[in-house]
């Protein structure tokens, strides 16, 4: 009986998939314990004057890029210094490697906004990778498909704590 090889590369993916989904209970508590220590740092209170409250969209004018802190946030940063923490929906694995988010945007064009769905991707994808066959359906190469969160304003000092302690995380 001869196997085909896709079936072969297709149970395989599913049986690493499956293997990366178990987590030891130390690797739960040390998730649980990131966790913990990312809302103390985002529970400081801020200035409401210069910062404002959380918001639910950011307009394209708000915000002239975006920084991945890791697999579920994303720091926009705005004119004059402001920055806006995204804590997405769900984790997104595909996220560390995006240079490019691109936003399908329920609400309105030239907005960002909770709940929109996006896809990471880099400035390298070429809509030739639909062709082949390890990029699956028409979406070029670009990772899976995740959702945004609303937009908590930051300060410089609340960045650096974050990044300290999921850089921590990752060590543990």
């Amino acid at each position: 009986m001869k196997i085909n090889g896709l079936f072969v590369c297709v149970a395989l993916a599913l049986m690493l998939a499956c293997a990366g989904c178990a987590t030891s209970p130390e690797a739960q508590e040390r998730a649980r314990a990131t966790a913990e220590e990312v809302e103390s740092i985002l529970s400081q209170p801020l200035d409401a004057s210069e910062y404002g409250q959380t918001k639910r969209c950011l307009a394209g004018s708000e915000y002239r890029d975006f920084r991945v802190l890791d697999d579920q946030r994303i720091l926009f940063e705005g004119r004059r210094g402001k920055l806006w923490l995204n804590t997405l929906r769900m984790r997104c694995p595909d996220l560390r490697f995006a240079t490019v988010l691109r936003v399908k945007s329920i609400y309105s064009y030239g907005r960002i906004c909770d709940m929109d769905s996006f896809q990471p991707g880099d400035w390298f994808d070429w809509p030739w990778y639909r062709r082949w066959p390890w990029s699956w359906g028409n979406r070029w190469g670009t990772g899976m498909t995740c959702s945004l969160g609303k937009f908590q304003p930051v300060t410089e000092t609340q960045v650096a704590a974050l990044e300290a302690a999921l850089e921590a995380a990752l060590k543990r």
